[in-house]
């Protein structure tokens, strides 16, 4: 486009800047300091404020119309921009943009915006080199899903309760049926109640 070589970006987008205002300033301390102290500690930065107003200008309305809504939607989703103008602005925010229609402006709005630097910063966190050991996670307190495996290998006796039969001590014990039938000599259909069998 002829009407805009040697113009500033936004964002990528052309625009002719007329007034390009940049405010860089730092919050000195009003508090008192210690004598032999560098005072650069106590000096703090501000995000640098640019002031731009000029003329958003295309051949035809429609292309006219996406610059507009380009830098309206910059503004709107607080997108991070690049501003090249007289110098070169890095982490830009867009807001305030104001666009007015003039007779003396064909095919363009004259607009004032400004951009506030955000300064991003760098996450603190530092990957651990090696592998952090845990320690062994206790039983206390757990079920224990292997059906008691130390009480089968501890347990001598078993006191017979209703509904006990060969088969059901030997299966939680782990033993089979016949070692069972010789240390009792208990008939399998009838094993009396409350007495202890020998289980080993």
């Amino acid at each position: 486009m002829a009407e805009l070589v040697g113009t500033s970006k936004l964002g990528g987008y052309l625009i002719h800047v007329e007034n390009e205002d940049a405010d860089i300033d730092v919050d000195i301390p009003t508090h008192k300091v210690e004598k032999g102290i560098d005072l650069s500690d106590h000096v703090e930065r501000k995000p640098i404020v640019v002031k731009l107003s000029g003329l958003l200008i295309r051949p035809t309305y429609d292309r006219l119309e996406t610059l507009v809504k380009a830098i309206e939607s910059m503004e709107k989703t607080g997108k991070l921009l690049t501003y090249e103008g007289r110098r070169i602005y890095k982490n830009m925010m867009a807001s305030g943009l104001s666009i007015k229609a003039s007779s003396k402006v064909m095919n363009g709005y004259k607009f004032s915006l400004t951009l506030t630097e955000v300064r991003v910063g760098q996450s603190s966190y530092v990957a651990p080199k090696t592998k952090a050991t845990t320690a062994p996670v206790a039983q206390a307190g757990r079920k224990q899903t292997e059906n008691n495996k130390a009480v089968k290998n501890a347990a001598a006796t078993h006191i017979v309760k209703k509904g006990d039969t060969y088969s059901t001590i030997a299966k939680k014990y782990g033993v089979t049926i016949s070692s069972l039938q010789k240390l009792n000599k208990y008939d399998p259909r009838k094993i009396p109640i409350g007495v202890k069998l020998r289980v080993r």
